[in-house]
């Protein structure tokens, strides 16, 4: 994730200020949307202004860039990402913004690689340099100006270029001292590949858009337990325009609209308690009938304020079913950081410390069981919606590369990791899983050679617990996934909820919805339950799933981050409950913040 030590020094090498640096870093982290501008041509590029200076200035570039006699780029690349989009947000039925204007911009990104394939200027971090995506980039002009947009290009490339040599220059002295470690290639050889993915951009009703959020947000009013709430409509359409040195070129472009409801309270003991509903559909036609919204609406405010009177949770160790949306979020958790390849860069000794931290564990785990046999796991971005729901499906990555499927875990064995070009060891060549800063899933399927109607699996999870002498078992239908939503200036933001790599025990996470579940069927609301214990290793200790698949959309952050060449945005999961044989909950620690001084007014 960003550091925000690092946001000024950011900003000072894109001459942007660190509110926009941090803006365009979340974005590209969380998967939050950018929208493009409508107006741009939905297939034919060939007259188009932006292109034309793209490939003029890359043709220039490859022949003509370079100083004195160092080495001239190998490999160049540009990828300029437009967006124009428009929302709206109410609370309590009464608008808080406006459906505005729709906001438009260019931003533009320029990959320079000097040396060769085998060893080049990339995967190497130092004092003073900045991740190579934020080198050569900046936002460029709005207008079809041929000669104004090149401009911007020439200026991106040359910093990049100059970064370029004085990489390379203290990356091959950084090695001068000790061995490279292995002989893996810094890029990997792809062959060239045009695409034209585009979606026509669909027509927004702001009236249909406002008057929806003030129904949906009318649903918290005269309900004074919920202290805050808001319900909010996006929408808009990007446009991403890509062409390298190689002779790849793909342009992509797709509407997208968000729906996304929050609310807040506090429990009688002070404790913050909230939650969130989101929805991602292609057009606002997509979106499901307003009633059934509503009904989304409604189960929030209900499950809030059935938390607030909820027991805390006591100290359990034993079986634990996480169902439904709780089962992706704990995989997005544990298990997904560790199915993507991230290079280990080449460092200075100050920061090599640092660095190894980022490491991916199951590199070397490749061959080697890490779920139990029935389960078997594949990353498909080929797909575009699963049982008419949309998920995070592309046609090339955002290097190009073509999608297709790739079978990460067979039958409990992990088979290969996900790659963009910067290869890893046992993974030389690109899965086409570059998303961002690095490599990301798209849409993870997990499926089992055998499993259970859901009163079956239930009964298994009582059984299990009853032969370890408890009085209850437990049933967690939703965890934080590491967007606990929070109101603050008007806007939704989102905080780590805690769910780290905790070492050997595995990340601590905080449930949102669990219960006890007694033999007779009984359910009770447990609150603030604390999950620990469960690592990696824990998830080969999974004795059952069920039939029934739910499928979500959630954020994904690498543990390597853009520091350490991991990507971000936005995963899909298609994935059965889960029920495992030993799982630790204890009372959350920690101080609350006090109830407010006052009750809330009435509304009127």
């Amino acid at each position: 994730m960003i550091n925000s030590r690092v946001i000024p020094s950011v900003a000072r090498n894109l001459q942007l200020r660190p509110s926009a640096v941090m803006a365009l870093g979340m974005s590209a982290l969380l998967g939050i949307p950018a929208w493009s501008a409508a107006s741009a041509q939905a297939s034919d590029h060939s007259n188009d202004a932006v292109m034309r200076a793209m490939r003029d200035e890359l043709a220039r570039s490859m022949e003509q860039l370079r100083l004195d006699t160092l080495p001239k780029p190998y490999f160049i690349a540009y990828r300029v990402t437009e967006s124009e989009g428009t929302g709206v947000a109410a609370r309590l039925g009464s608008l808080v913004t406006a459906p505005e204007t729709a906001r438009r911009s260019r931003f533009a990104s320029v990959e320079v690689r000097v040396g060769d394939y085998n060893f080049d200027n990339s995967n190497y971090v130092g004092a003073g340099f900045m991740p190579t995506e934020f080198v050569g980039s900046g936002q460029i002009p709005i207008d079809d100006d041929y000669g104004a947009i090149r401009r911007q290009l020439w200026i991106a490339t040359d910093r990049a270029y100059k970064q370029a040599l004085e990489a390379l220059t203290q990356k091959r002295a950084a090695l001068e001292t000790r061995s490279r470690g292995d002989d893996t290639p810094d890029f990997s050889r792809e062959p060239a590949h045009t695409d034209v993915d585009e979606v026509p951009p669909a027509p927004t009703n702001r009236a249909d858009a406002e008057a929806l959020v003030r129904t949906l947000s009318a649903v918290f009013r005269g309900l004074p337990d919920i202290y805050n709430s808001r319900a909010s409509f996006s929408s808009g359409w990007t446009l991403t325009r890509y062409v390298n040195s190689e002779g790849t070129f793909f342009t992509r472009a797709a509407p997208r609209v968000s729906v996304t409801i929050t609310a807040n309270t506090q429990a009688a003991d002070g404790m913050p308690l909230s939650d969130v509903f989101s929805l991602d559909v292609r057009t606002q036609a997509d979106l499901p009938r307003r009633d059934s919204l509503l009904s989304a609406a409604r189960a929030l405010a209900s499950r809030l304020a059935q938390l607030r009177q909820a027991a805390l949770a006591a100290a359990y160790e034993g079986p634990v079913l996480f169902e439904d949306r709780a089962a992706a979020e704990l995989f997005n958790a544990v298990i997904t950081p560790r199915l993507v390849g991230i290079r280990r860069p080449v460092t200075t000794a100050e920061l090599g410390r640092f660095m190894g931290e980022m490491t991916n564990d199951w590199q070397d785990a490749i061959g080697a069981p890490v779920l139990p046999k029935f389960l078997t796991v594949v990353d498909d971005p080929t797909k575009r919606t699963i049982d008419g729901v949309v998920v995070e499906g592309y046609h090339v990555d955002d290097d190009g590369v073509p999608a297709r499927p790739t079978t990460v875990i067979d039958h409990g064995v992990l088979k290969t990791l996900l790659t963009t070009r910067v290869p890893v060891a046992g993974v030389e060549r690109s899965t086409g899983n570059r998303r961002g800063f690095g490599p990301a899933p798209s849409t993870l399927i997990v499926t089992a050679d055998s499993a259970l109607a859901d009163d079956a699996l239930r009964r298994r999870l009582i059984e299990m617990a009853t032969a370890q002498g408890l009085s209850y078992a437990v049933v967690v239908r939703r965890i934080m996934d590491g967007r606990s939503p929070q109101e603050g200036g008007g806007e939704v933001i989102f905080v780590s909820a805690g769910m780290g790599d905790g070492g050997g025990d595995g990340p601590r996470v905080a449930s949102l919805a669990a219960f006890r579940v007694y033999p007779d069927g009984r359910e009770e609301m447990i609150r603030a339950a604390e999950i620990t214990g469960v690592s990696a290793a824990s998830f080969k200790n999974i004795v059952a799933v069920s039939q029934r698949r739910t499928i979500t959309t959630t954020a994904f952050v690498s543990r390597g981050g853009m520091f350490g060449g991991g990507g971000g945005g936005t995963v899909s999961y298609v994935v059965p409950s889960l029920l495992f044989t030993n799982v630790t909950l204890r009372r959350p620690r920690g101080s609350n913040p006090r109830l407010p001084i006052v009750p809330p007014p009435l509304d009127r």
